[in-house]
């Protein structure tokens, strides 16, 4: 759900500060409030990175861009109201679940309105609080595509494994559990000899959010019970995501975690930048290092519901051909708009990415990007990221304007100094003047 890429904004006049003439939608007793909380609960948990995670929080409505902090930015621009700072985000900065550097601060940023629920809403700050922290923890850690979750038998034995999980979870005796937590790791070990290079790529991600969501639901304050529930609910939640690639690691890692919790309260503190959780968790767990052949593995699938499993991701993967030739079409074979990113910041929905062959790139359904030339926000039809990540495409331009642009789901705010030209074959670029 959230992008780990710092933005950095230096000019005072793109921040515009207002006294909220109009009434606000939040309390800012309420929201000091809270603040308070989550001060409380980071002191609490202070041993579990030996570190308290408090630091600057900025909460943004995403609609009107009104802002709520915790602290004064280091350029001033937000203005002390009830003993909370107040502002307005410029549009410049993508508003999501992250955390950013932003007018010489650096934050870590919620979305507003929050979960009702005062047990996720710690949650969820806290863990944006983690990775605000990460690099202070020795925590530098690169990106990395995880492709073959969007292939047949990547989907298929990551499926496997969460049906282990879950199981383990609702095992009513630990060492049936940890039998469970060992097959669950079958399957992943065997996933990552179907794609060579994937355990690399998987554990970047997982020590990148999986992680901060161990450290947000520990931090939560959820008691054993409340805890092994909402794991549960979250792998059942999950198996409908439409993909996998960038947000499995919010549910592997926090279920082995919860089992190590109970033998190791403090086995985070164990990992560090270099760490292979898959070899970790396979020496926590007493996993054999047998060779894995398919006849092995497979043996253990019926356990887990595979019928059902192998029928859904068979019948998934005639629709999905279809919608990647979509995809294709619309952005690489039919004019369309490309766009050179200069200095990118961008927010979007880990669970919706489409991966498209490995040289083209990687579909979003939605998404806000913002650049020097300006802010694309798309509700529907997608954008293709090519693979460098240095170019974005969208669908061909209907309605070009000095500095509105739009599409078919999609509007680029256009800023001076650029436009749009039609070339030979029919497609647009966006280039500087």
């Amino acid at each position: 759900m959230r992008m780990k890429q710092l933005i950095v904004i230096c000019s005072l006049s793109l921040l515009s500060v207002v006294t909220f003439a109009q009434k606000s939608n939040y309390s800012t007793d309420e929201i000091f409030n809270y603040f308070e909380q989550v001060k409380v609960k980071t002191e609490r948990y202070i041993l579990l990175w030996n570190k308290d995670i408090y630091a600057p929080i900025l909460l943004v409505d995403s609609i009107t861009r009104e802002v709520f902090a915790n602290q004064q930015d280091e350029e001033g621009e937000l203005k002390l109201q009830d003993k909370i700072y107040v502002g307005r985000l410029p549009k410049s900065v993508p508003v999501s679940n992250t955390d950013i550097m932003w007018n010489g601060t650096h934050w870590a940023m919620l979305m507003l309105p929050l979960p009702p629920h005062i047990l996720d809403k710690l949650d969820l700050t806290t863990h944006e609080l983690f990775h605000r922290a990460q690099p202070s923890l020795g925590f530098n850690i690169r990106r990395e595509e995880n492709n073959h979750l969007d292939q047949k038998d990547g989907r298929f034995y990551l499926r496997l494994e969460l049906a282990a999980l879950e199981a383990a979870l609702k095992a009513p005796r630990l060492n049936k559990s940890e039998e469970h937590l060992r097959n669950a790791l079958i399957f992943r070990k065997y996933r990552h000899i179907l794609y060579r290079g994937s355990q690399v790529t998987e554990n970047s991600l997982e020590m990148l959010e999986g992680i901060a969501t161990y450290t947000g639901q520990i931090m939560s304050g959820r008691d054993k019970w409340q805890w092994r529930e909402y794991l549960i609910k979250r792998i059942q939640q999950f198996e409908e995501s439409p993909s996998f690639v960038r947000s499995f690691a919010y549910e592997t890692i926090p279920v082995y975690g919860f089992f190590l919790h109970q033998k190791d309260y403090y086995w985070n503190k164990k990992i560090d930048n270099e760490t292979d959780l898959t070899d970790f968790f396979s020496e926590a767990f007493e996993l054999d290092t047998r060779i894995l052949l398919q006849t092995y593995v497979r043996q253990f699938a019926d356990e887990y519901d595979v019928k059902r499993i192998t029928e859904e991701e068979s019948a998934r993967l005639s629709t999905h051909s279809l919608t990647l030739d979509e995809y294709r079409t619309r952005f690489l074979y039919e004019p369309h708009l490309e766009i050179r990113l200069e200095d990118m910041n961008m927010s979007f929905n880990p669970n919706s990415l489409i991966p498209l062959d490995e040289d083209e790139g990687t579909v979003y359904p939605t998404i806000v990007l913002t650049d020097n030339w300006g802010v694309l926000t798309v509700t529907k039809g997608g954008a293709l990221l090519r693979s460098d990540w240095r170019w974005v495409i969208v669908s061909v331009p209907t309605e070009i304007t000095e500095n509105i642009i739009k599409g078919a789901g999609w509007v680029i705010e256009l800023n001076k100094g650029y436009v749009i030209e039609e070339n030979e074959e029919g497609d647009f670029l966006l280039i500087k003047e």
